[in-house]
């Protein structure tokens, strides 16, 4: 998985590969160029055709910028290139106005000339930014934003801190791609951000990665890797024991939906034995929609009420259209008092709702319980924010308070951990945005859980193979047209996939 760093150990890396590999400043400044190069013409194959507007700050993004223009002028083309005017550049600057001419002055006084159409290649700013941007860059900012072509930023959307918030109104580009260097940053990771970063790309300059890894944080991304890792080897020699017996406690008149999609992504997800507890009003839909769950019946008619469990359970999942009639938490109530320390537990939706009300309740939760909240479901356990900052860091409190984990789901769905420490995940899009694709994912969880896998592996595997699952069928049936059951019908592609 890929670190999380700040901009001062980002620099540290950036110095440590310098003596590692016996090179300079500017070569490591031309080798991050090309590199962003070519993934800008693999993505936007126009790059050398239409025409293209580099804007360079002063400093060494900027000096990215006047490399990446030289390099589009040996490919032919004829970039524009803008400098912001100064007394001082940064040393990789200066050498890189050397090897270029024509260049035209920026100042924030005057209006930049841009084509109709094409691409702004922004570098103004990279990870190195400190704080907001001035009153001052909102005029030549605004004009790049209103630019009705293509823009790509170089490192971060120039505006935009790489580890703090940004206020409402404080001058940032708004990319249509950010192209950034080795790491992610943490801001390209806020869902606040969205519209300075709808997408981003993780350029690799190879640097030096025993320099990464001797530094400390507490913020990972997650790669395909990490999920490729994680998953249970088969034994030829193995049965349907071998890998577990989960229960699914769910549903209610009118909500059965939400413990079948449960149940059908979690025997898509390898458990080997699974029960579903529902009441009486969902017993046939079960039996005849899911034929591989076995059925466990509530004394409830239209609600749960009992929670009787007639056996242990390696992986138990509640809460999934549960609903909070006063039968039901009493149950619930008593299904809690009753669980071992040891017993794996994943909590979802009114589950959630009902420990919101009754907080004194969490401490009966076994430790490393997975808490799978939607956002108002969050809020309600953890209390408001007015940023995504401050939500992170009410989640970590409430994650290591009460030795939990907590899920933060949405783009990049992070992983908040007991011992403090964030998994943001790179899968997923926008078409799961839909009913259910939650009750999808509790769905996995349990059924990784039932095969013995830790509640901190099976969060890490579960969000990202959930995620994988909703992109390959997003690739085949759009997002606008996704469902909760394509991502399920979409699982086994996903594991194969995730298994080359």
């Amino acid at each position: 998985m890929k670190k999380i760093l700040t901009p001062n150990q980002l620099h540290l890396v950036d110095q440590q590969t310098i003596n590692k590999e016996g090179i300079n400043s500017l070569d490591l400044t031309k080798r991050a160029s090309s590199a962003a190069l070519i993934a800008m013409l693999e993505d936007f194959t126009d790059l050398l055709k239409d025409p293209v507007v580099l804007v360079c700050g002063k400093g060494n993004n900027g000096a990215d910028g006047l490399q990446i223009a030289k390099l589009l002028q040996q490919l032919g083309a004829k970039p524009l290139v803008y400098l912001l005017q100064s007394a001082e550049y940064s040393p990789d600057n200066l050498a890189s106005q050397k090897s270029l001419a024509d260049i035209l002055p920026l100042n924030l006084t005057e209006e930049i000339i841009l084509p109709e159409h094409g691409f702004i290649i922004d570098c103004l700013f990279g990870f190195g930014l400190k704080k907001e941007l001035g009153s001052s860059w909102k005029p030549l900012i605004d004009r790049i934003n209103s630019f009705q072509g293509t823009v790509l930023s170089i490192d971060m959307p120039s505006g935009l801190p790489s580890d703090t918030s940004l206020s409402v109104n404080s001058p940032c580009v708004h990319a249509d791609k950010v192209y950034t260097f080795e790491l992610p940053k943490w801001s390209l990771l806020m869902p606040e951000n969205a519209k300075y970063v709808p997408a981003f790309r993780i350029v690799s300059i190879d640097l030096e990665q025993e320099a990464i890894q001797s530094l400390e944080t507490q913020n990972y991304y997650l790669g395909k890797e990490d999920g490729q890792e994680r998953i249970i080897p088969r034994s030829k020699f193995s049965h349907k024991g071998t890998y577990g017996h989960a229960l699914i406690i769910g549903g209610s008149l009118g909500k059965i939906g939400a413990p079948l999609l449960c149940s059908k992504a979690a025997m898509r997800s390898g458990c080997g034995l699974l029960d579903v507890l529902v009441p009486q009003c969902g017993q046939s839909i079960i039996h005849t929609a899911h034929p591989e769950a076995m059925l466990l019946s509530d004394s409830g008619e239209e609600v749960l009420r009992d929670f009787n469990l007639p056996k242990t359970y390696q992986a138990i999942a509640v809460g999934i259209g549960m609903g909070q009639d006063e039968e039901t938490i009493r149950g619930f109530d008593l299904f809690l008092q009753s669980l071992e320390q040891n017993q794996a537990l994943v909590l979802d939706a009114d589950a959630l709702n009902i420990l919101a009300k009754n907080p004194t309740w969490i401490s009966n939760l076994p430790k490393e319980t997975i808490l799978s909240p939607h956002p108002k479901e969050l809020s309600r356990l953890i209390g408001e924010w007015h940023s995504d900052e401050e939500k992170l860091l009410k989640a970590k409190e409430f994650a290591q308070r009460h030795q939990h984990i907590v899920l933060i789901k949405g783009a990049h769905t992070a992983i908040v951990c007991p011992d403090g420490s964030v998994y943001f995940n790179s899968t997923g899009n926008p078409g799961m945005a839909t009913a259910g694709s939650g009750d999808t994912l509790t769905g996995i969880l349990v059924g990784l859980l039932a095969q013995g896998m830790s509640s901190t592996d099976a969060a890490i595997l579960g969000v990202y193979i959930h995620g994988y699952a909703a992109d390959l069928a997003a690739n085949e049936l759009s997002e606008i047209a996704l469902i909760a059951s394509d991502i399920i019908r979409y699982l086994p592609k996903a594991w194969l996939e995730l298994q080359r």
